[in-house]
């Protein structure tokens, strides 16, 4: 009788353990699914003061987009000095030689320092501050 109630309870065990699994396999699941969605909305976002400032004193949308992108990349990176990834830039039609020329008008203007290295990605540091 008593290995009967034991054997009972394994399997009552065995049924509890596969619907827990199942449970955090589809928890799983969504949560996985959620965080793809958000890949695909990625925004672009930055203090009205900023974007004013970059756009007084430079010249050409490109300087203004590249601006953008580095002040996200502060916040998403949480660093004052960062890299672009060329597939972002490319992704919003900005090749090597336009980015180039956006971030030096950049440095020229004082919104940020540059520091270039051969065979690797310029690093770009935010100067700008809020007022």
């Amino acid at each position: 009788m008593k290995g009967d109630d034991e054997e009972a309870e394994f399997e009552r065990l065995q049924r509890w353990d596969a619907e827990i699994e199942a449970d955090f396999r589809r928890a799983v699941a969504k949560t996985n699914s959620a965080s793809r969605a958000k890949r695909g909305r990625r925004l672009v976002a930055a203090p009205l003061a900023f974007v004013a400032d970059v756009y007084q004193r430079t010249e050409g949308r490109a300087a203004l987009v590249v601006a953008l992108l580095v002040y996200r990349r502060t916040h998403v990176c949480k660093s004052q000095t960062v890299t672009l990834p060329s597939e972002e830039l490319a992704a919003i039609g900005i090749d090597r030689a336009l980015n180039f020329k956006a971030l030096a008008r950049l440095e020229q203007a004082g919104f940020v320092r540059l520091k270039r290295s051969r065979g690797r990605s310029t690093k770009v540091t935010l100067l700008w501050k809020p007022r």
